[in-house]
C-alpha cells in the first residue's frame, strides 16, 4: 500500500474487501486478483498502488494456491523453499489490464509459510540487504518453532543485521500445517 493516512486507508478497506468477494467468485487467487486490479484501478487515484499476497489452503489435498500482487515471494516448507516465480508480479492499481499468475506448492504437516513486505528483505547494513537467503538461514535454525517466535526471531535477525533503524514498514506471517 502507497502511502499514509485516511486516503490509503480507504483504499486498503476497500481492496480487503473486494478481495474477499472475487476469491468466492473465482476461487483462483490470480483471477481474483485480475478482477480486484481491473476494480481498483477503475477508481483512478493514479498516486495509489497496492501489494498484495493471497493464498488459498486445500486442508485435503494439502496444497497452497498462492499469488501476488508486487509482493516478495513466501518461504515455505520445512527446507524453506521459495516457490520460483515469473518475472515480479505487477501492483495493484497501476495497470488496470495487468495479469497474474498462481502457484501451488505442497503442504506438508510440519510446513511453515513464511510471507512478509518488503521492508524485512530491503533492511541495510552498508549496501548488503538482509535478503531472502538470511531469511532462509533464520528459518532452518530451528524448524519446529512456534510461528509467533518465528516471526520475532525473523524481526530481531534483520534489525540485528542493519546498520541503523529500519525504516521501512515491516509484516511478518508465519503459518504452520498441523
Amino acid at each position: 500500500m502507497s502511502g499514509h493516512g485516511i486516503e490509503p486507508a480507504i483504499t486498503a478497506f476497500q481492496a480487503k474487501y473486494l478481495l474477499r468477494v472475487f476469491l468466492r467468485q473465482f476461487r483462483d487467487p490470480a483471477q481474483a486478483l485480475e478482477e480486484l486490479n481491473h476494480q481498483m484501478a477503475a477508481i483512478g487515484r493514479p498516486d495509489e498502488f497496492v501489494s498484495l499476497f493471497v493464498a488459498v489452503h486445500d486442508s485435503e489435498a494439502g496444497t497452497l494456491r498462492h499469488a501476488s500482487a508486487g509482493h516478495p515471494r513466501p518461504g515455505c516448507g520445512t527446507d524453506v523453499r521459495w516457490p520460483r516465480s515469473k518475472p515480479p508480479a505487477p501492483l495493484l492499481m497501476i495497470d488496470p489490464a495487468s495479469s497474474f499468475a498462481s502457484r501451488e506448492v505442497a503442504m506438508d504437516r510440519g510446513d511453515v509459510l513464511v510471507v512478509y513486505t518488503d521492508g524485512l528483505t530491503e533492511a541495510r547494513n552498508g549496501d548488503q540487504l538482509f535478503g531472502e537467503e538470511r531469511i532462509a538461514t533464520t528459518l532452518r535454525r530451528d524448524p519446529g518453532v512456534a510461528p509467533d517466535v518465528l516471526c520475532k526471531s525473523l524481526l530481531e535477525a534483520a534489525t540485528d543485521f542493519s546498520s541503523g533503524p529500519i525504516t521501512d514498514d515491516v509484516a511478518i506471517l508465519a503459518i504452520r500445517r498441523t
